[in-house]
């Protein structure tokens, strides 16, 4: 199938750092909650019509924020290259850690519609779940990639890039069990251009 929206990168991790994410998210799923969906009025708010799905606070993976935005970091000039997005001065990598379950999903959405999320420039998913896949669907769909939408499954330890402006979605998780173990994980993301004011933002302390 023809690919013009996204790169796609996979054993982005070493192996131990790719099973010890895994490992830590398990040990934080007391602290997961309800994701939520910002509106146009640059508020979160939690939709579950629209958005189905977990998140945890950066403050609860501070190790594996700066792990992975480390690495990304150092690609930024050469991956917006290949997304034939024009040279932009750098800001900052917003990042959560979400899981979804049996039955949840995210229905069409771009990530930079509203208020400072303009300032999104380049989307980033990095996907990890347990040892043998324990769920099916859960794909991320491009519903604008020629000549025909583009699916991609969430493999362990591949990650995905894209331009925050394109429409995309999450099919629903088919997880039998039910069990938090079981879901699909990610560490999602967006690398932001510096803004003329830019505001303080919330950092993995």
């Amino acid at each position: 199938m023809e690919n013009n929206s996204c790169l796609i990168f996979n054993d982005f991790l070493v192996p131990e750092d790719n099973a010890g994410l895994y490992a830590h998210a398990l040990l934080q799923k007391e602290a997961f909650e309800h994701t939520q969906t910002v509106g146009k009025d640059g508020k979160g708010m939690v939709n579950e019509k629209w958005r189905h799905s977990n998140s945890l606070l950066p403050i609860y993976f501070k190790d594996y924020y700066k792990l992975l935005a480390q690495k990304i970091k150092a690609q930024v000039p050469d991956i917006a290259q290949q997304l034939n997005i024009e040279p932009f001065e750098f800001g900052h990598i917003e990042m959560h850690l979400t899981s979804h379950n049996h039955g949840e999903f995210y229905k069409p959405h771009i990530d930079n519609g509203a208020g400072q999320l303009k300032n999104r420039v380049i989307t980033f998913v990095y996907y990890f779940h347990s040892i043998p896949r324990e769920f099916t669907g859960g794909q991320l769909l491009f519903l604008h990639n020629k000549p025909k939408p583009l699916i991609i499954e969430p493999n362990n330890n591949s990650i995905v890039f894209f331009n925050s402006s394109l429409l995309h979605a999450v099919h629903p998780v088919n997880c039998p069990s039910g069990q938090f173990e079981h879901g699909r994980f990610t560490l999602n993301g967006w690398i932001w251009k510096k803004a003329e004011q830019e505001e303080a933002v919330p950092a993995a302390q």
